[in-house]
């Protein structure tokens, strides 16, 4: 027994199954080369240190098939900026990287920007200003910090329990923190709100400068634009249009707003 495809953003279909216990559980097939070797190498490793990601039920190498524990409640936008949950990605980025596991490679290409660009069809001030973005971006993935690389509330669940579980691992990665916290932010986000973010994020992990932190934000924020729109061109999303619109409304003024912060 199951419901519809749950995927949103992926490639792989997401399935809400019965089991033959009566249990309910998540089938994923095809999932990515990253995700399938991160639940099979990383997450325990990860679940020792706190980092809760759903228990493996069954995983079949050939067809890449993934049968993955049910997590019960969805978590909303505000729960996800809470510092519990900021601590959780606090551990995951202070966890050393394995030079075994396969990681998502994380880029922002010229090549990339422009493709985002024609479809977006910004005002050239706007589209100048989102090309200063993608030339300051390089400090993203000069780092070494494990990323999940994909931490939206929508990647969110909680066990019974109360617990935060951090799910859909395909661009599991590494980077800079900010990648996973850009995500947590509404919408396009502010200087301010990337100030207060990075700050807080700062108490909880000390390794980090929060001004660099609040920069490297903005920047993320940018880069989703044109992560954003090439996928959900490239995968057919029926929201794709909606997404356009939203963008060429909101990221001029967005983009004059915060380019001071490069």
């Amino acid at each position: 027994m199951s419901v519809d495809n749950l995927s949103r953003m992926g490639t792989a279909k997401v399935t809400l199954l019965v089991d033959e216990a009566g249990h309910r559980v998540i089938e994923k097939c095809p999932v990515s080369d990253v995700e399938f070797s991160f639940y099979q190498h990383a997450a325990r490793h990860l679940t020792q240190v706190g980092i809760s990601t759903p228990k493996v039920l069954f995983a079949d190498p050939n067809t890449r098939k993934l049968r993955l524990e049910f997590i019960p409640h969805q978590v909303s936008q505000d729960e996800v900026g809470r510092d519990e949950v900021l601590s959780i990605l606090s551990g995951l980025h202070g966890y050393r990287p394995d030079s075994s596991w396969v990681y998502h490679p994380h880029t922002w290409s010229e090549t990339a920007l422009e493709k985002s660009l024609m479809l977006l069809a910004l005002p050239s001030r706007a589209a100048k200003q989102l090309r200063c973005f993608q030339q300051a971006s390089d400090v993203l993935f000069s780092g070494q910090c494990l990323i999940s690389g994909d931490s939206n509330a929508g990647n969110w669940g909680k066990r019974d329990r109360g617990d935060f579980v951090l799910f859909d691992w395909e661009r599991f990665g590494t980077g800079s923190p900010a990648i996973d916290l850009a995500p947590l932010i509404k919408g396009m986000g502010s200087k301010q709100k990337f100030i207060e973010f990075a700050e807080r994020y700062t108490c909880i992990s000390r390794h980090y400068n929060p001004n660099d932190l609040a920069k490297e934000i903005a920047i993320v924020k940018a880069w989703i634009v044109t992560e954003v729109v090439l996928l959900l061109n490239e995968r057919q999303k029926s929201d794709f249009q909606f997404y356009l619109s939203w963008y060429r409304e909101n990221l001029p003024a967005w983009l004059n707003d915060t380019l001071k912060m490069l």
